[in-house]
């Protein structure tokens, strides 16, 4: 990471409030700089509070983290769609450029449990927590031939972001909170393949949300050497999440853009702000994708891990690693 120029300073991010709900029994709506200490939904009132039967259809829930090393590029998740549950847990060798672990099934509700501080997922060969101890995030799972034992270090990383933004119909909205440059600790182990974990730096999102039917994203999330960056495109209205961490603080940087061949998983993606403030290319080395297809219910993504270079609000980035994704769901 160099200086390309002396950009002009990033707009600083108001504070997390204390709590979502606001006097009027809505969601306090905006982009901050920190957590929002009582993320609970059931303050919520009116149009922002559905029936019990309603929120099973409509209530999505999420946590995902990420980190890379030299060798590797690792993701897990735990997904709570209300009716049914889902999760994640891929490790790319960057060497070989092989998958040595994809999975995403799909399972019934009651094995996946997620909430701010913890996120479960129990199945056929699946055991798997995202679990907050204080300062500390711990990730250990066994999932088929993967096993994880990390440890993040909240405490040394800057305010997460959190976003509070509509997604589509009235009474639709979304909670997303994501928290970068924690440094870990541990091993990732894929079949008979280790990967020791010494200090790189990882990425979580904690999504909650009452999502439109038909909901569509573009992402690019990355963090390390003291930068990180989360974009979306085609989700969150208002401000959205669009935020860049510099100088240890989450600063907006606005709409961006996506271009890219879906078609192409191994084309490099441009993401690209009208003003040139946002200027990268990513570059993948190699993707995961699925698509189920079930009529009611369709899940269909692209989710490529690689680098990035370009520039971010005049800072150049190089070689930085992360990951994008295209996906697209009727829930």
């Amino acid at each position: 990471m160099s200086e390309a120029s002396a950009p002009a300073p990033a707009p600083q991010l108001p504070s997390a409030p204390a709590e979502l709900a606001g006097e009027d029994g809505a969601p306090r709506m905006g982009l901050y700089s920190g957590a929002i200490a009582d993320p609970d939904f059931s303050a919520l009132e009116g149009a922002w509070a559905p029936s019990f039967l309603e929120r099973r259809f409509i209530e999505k829930t999420w946590q995902y983290a990420t980190l890379a090393t030299p060798e590797m590029m690792f993701a897990i998740a735990v997904i709570d769609t209300g009716y049914l549950a889902s999760g994640i847990c891929a490790v790319f060798d960057r060497g070989s450029r092989r998958l040595l672990a994809n999975e995403n099934p799909v399972l019934p509700s009651v094995c996946a449990q997620v909430d701010p501080r913890k996120a479960r997922l129990i199945g056929p060969g699946i055991d798997a927590l995202i679990e907050r101890k204080e300062a500390r995030i711990l990730i250990k799972a066994s999932w088929g031939h993967t096993d994880i034992d990390l440890a993040l270090d909240a405490s040394k990383s800057p305010p997460p972001m959190t976003a509070v933004a509509p997604v589509g119909p009235p009474g639709r909205f979304d909670l997303t909170q994501k928290t970068v440059l924690m440094p870990a600790e541990g091993e990732v182990r894929a079949g008979n393949i280790r990967f020791p974990v010494g200090g790189e730096l990882a990425g979580l999102d904690y999504t909650h949300g009452y999502l439109a039917r038909e909901t569509s994203w573009r992402w690019a999330f990355a963090n390390g050497r003291g930068i990180a960056f989360n974009f979306s495109d085609g989700f969150l209205e208002g401000e959205g999440e669009n935020v860049v961490w510099l100088d240890g603080e989450p600063r907006p940087v606005g709409k961006v853009g996506f271009t890219f061949d879906g078609s192409t998983p191994m084309a490099q993606w441009r993401i690209h702000s009208d003003d040139g403030r946002v200027d990268l290319l990513f570059h993948p080395e190699g993707y995961r994708s699925q698509t189920i297809d079930l009529k009611l219910i369709l899940s269909s993504y692209l989710q490529p891990f690689g680098v990035y270079s370009g520039t971010i609000h005049g800072v150049r980035i190089d070689d930085l690693a992360g990951v994008a994704e295209d996906h697209t769901a009727r829930w």
